[in-house]
């Protein structure tokens, strides 16, 4: 029996998880038993991810949510692409919406045994906080159990007892890597953090890196 497992990602307008609006979300679910026999590449799980856009004036006007200056600059100081995504759109989404779509999306996903971020002091306290804003905090945990939640970062170091970074390059071809993976870009990173665990696993299995 197949074991399905979460992976998201926030990209927003600050650092403090209680009061930053978010900018956009990316949402990824992947089987665990594919990484030795069937392993995922980089385009697969690109095309597998779902992505919302969130309208970040409603955030500010609507619940108090609080733009920091610093990371205005940060975003400024990225490159053309990254920072086109991040502008806003027409089609950007209300929290309201953004909250049901998102749950909308659990609700047709398989059933979830982990769900995965890059920090646990962050985009599962960002996702509990619009739940709740949103008066969706029941229904969200129906999916995605708290117990359940882990973090990458420390996965990652501990595999390698903290000697290397917990952002490697997930693949054989760190030359392909260099020049298509873009930082900053929450399709990305969900991803990259899939094929994270899958290098992992596989190592542990004998399995060669794809």
């Amino acid at each position: 029996m197949s074991r399905f497992d979460l992976v998201l990602d926030f990209e927003t307008m600050g650092q403090y998880s209680v009061t930053c609006p978010i900018v956009d979300c990316s949402v990824i679910v992947f089987d665990w038993d594919r990484f030795c026999e069937n392993p995922y590449t980089f385009e697969e799980l690109l095309d597998s991810v779902t992505y919302f856009k969130v309208s970040v004036a409603d955030q500010v006007k609507n619940y108090g949510y609080v733009v920091e200056k610093g990371t205005i600059q940060f975003w400024e100081s990225l490159p053309s692409n990254v920072l086109s995504k991040i502008k806003p759109k027409k089609t950007d989404l209300s929290l309201e919406d953004f909250a049901k779509q998102f749950l909308s999306f659990l609700s047709k996903s398989p059933k979830i045994s982990y769900w995965w971020s890059r920090s646990n002091t962050f985009d599962p306290v960002i996702l509990e906080r619009v739940m709740v804003d949103t008066s969706n905090q029941h229904l969200y945990k129906e999916y995605l159990k708290y117990w359940r939640v882990r973090d990458t970062r420390t996965f990652i170091d501990a595999k390698f007892d903290f000697t290397t970074k917990n952002g490697f390059i997930p693949l054989s071809d760190e030359n392909w890597w260099k020049q298509n993976f873009e930082e900053h870009n929450s399709q990305h990173d969900v991803v990259a953090d899939v094929l994270r665990l899958q290098a992992i696993h596989r190592a542990e299995n004998g399995k060669d890196m794809i």
